[in-house]
């Protein structure tokens, strides 16, 4: 086993841990974002450009981004997706 430091420099290890919570700041940003993100009256489009710009920073799995993403659509086309079938019930509990 040697005694080698895990960093050459301390500017290595600075940036190392910049990167590190730059990146844990991002995320938890987008999750806040998500987590509030609503259709309200703009477009469905609209709303799924907003979406799809903070889901690449979650890291979720596709499970979790559908029901992020089913939560936040206006309540009367989240009706509508579950009347022909597209959506059950449960989905819009959180509307």
């Amino acid at each position: 086993m040697t005694n080698k430091p895990p960093f050459e420099t301390w500017e290595a290890m600075a940036n190392e841990i910049s990167r590190f919570f730059i990146s844990t700041e991002n995320q938890t940003h987008a999750i806040e974002k998500l987590s509030k993100l609503r259709q309200g009256n703009s477009l469905l489009e609209d709303y799924w450009v907003e979406f799809s710009t903070w889901k690449e920073l979650l890291g979720y799995n596709k499970v979790a981004l559908v029901r992020l993403f089913k939560r936040g659509i206006h309540p009367n086309l989240a009706q509508k997706l579950v009347e022909i079938g597209q959506m059950k019930n449960s989905d819009i509990l959180d509307h």
